[in-house]
């Protein structure tokens, strides 16, 4: 087993856990227990676990950024819904705008079939997906890199942004709420989502049903300010009849 692919297997045991031992894990998966003290190393000096004696439990982060790589395991089969409605949205030769949230990279391999696409994105996660998957004229931000989004910031990559206008934005955010709208937590992503939509001629938040009711700390915009929502279930009444106050157009898997 690759070394990525262990480190993935032992964040699913710490959310499913919330704590691991080295061990329990050296036995698991046919390693040292040294090559798992590494393993957690890694994670600990990512912000990922906090190491304890024999082994790591998980941060648990409610205000502040969540690393990628934990939210690359979380939801997997509501992004891959949403991701496969998406994407038909997405007509050859389109320009497009990824933002670098772990949902919008599930599109990724739902445009495979699609011909002589721009992408433009913050992500150097999904632009290197996008080289390996599609035939795709791929375009990344540039800036600083993130370690916790594996995203480009800064002002250079909001003057990137300003430099094209795309058929269609794709992001995702914390959490959305009739008290706060459309909302996220880091300060540089909110002014990135804010200058992309700016630049395209439509908008698409991708949003699973758990951030329904989700009050996070910095609003991104109102829900006058997009033209799509996709999820993976149904809104309830409530928020379905605030969308179409909004003429949101709703798409959802169910």
């Amino acid at each position: 087993m690759f070394n990525i692919e262990r480190l993935n297997y032992i964040l699913k045991e710490l959310q499913e856990h919330k704590s691991v031992y080295v061990n329990d894990l050296s036995k698991k998966y046919y390693v040292s227990p040294s090559t798992i003290r590494r393993d957690l190393g890694q994670l600990e000096k990512e912000g990922l676990i906090r190491r304890t004696y024999g082994g790591g439990v998980l941060v648990e982060h409610q205000s502040a950024e969540i690393p990628f790589q934990l939210r690359q395991t979380e939801q997997l089969l509501e992004k891959d819904k949403i991701a496969s409605f998406a994407t038909k949205l997405v007509r050859d030769g389109m320009y497009i705008f990824l933002d670098s949230t772990s949902t919008t990279s599930h599109l990724v391999k739902f445009l495979t079939g699609h011909h002589n696409l721009k992408i433009l994105t913050t992500s150097a996660y999904t632009a290197l997906d996008c080289l390996e998957h599609l035939q795709a004229q791929v375009y990344c931000t540039g800036g600083w890199m993130s370690t916790y989004s594996r995203g480009f910031y800064g002002e250079s990559a909001r003057s990137r942004i300003d430099e094209f206008y795309t058929d269609f934005a794709f992001f995702s955010v914390r959490g959305i709420s009739f008290e706060r709208g459309i909302a996220d937590v880091n300060e540089e992503d909110v002014y990135l989502k804010q200058a992309m939509m700016k630049n395209c001629r439509k908008s698409v938040l991708l949003c699973d049903s758990k951030k329904f009711g989700v009050i996070s700390y910095r609003t991104v915009c109102n829900f006058n300010e997009i033209d799509y929502l996709i999820t993976d279930k149904r809104p309830d009444d409530a928020w379905m009849s605030m969308l179409e106050k909004y003429k949101v157009q709703v798409i959802y898997a169910d």
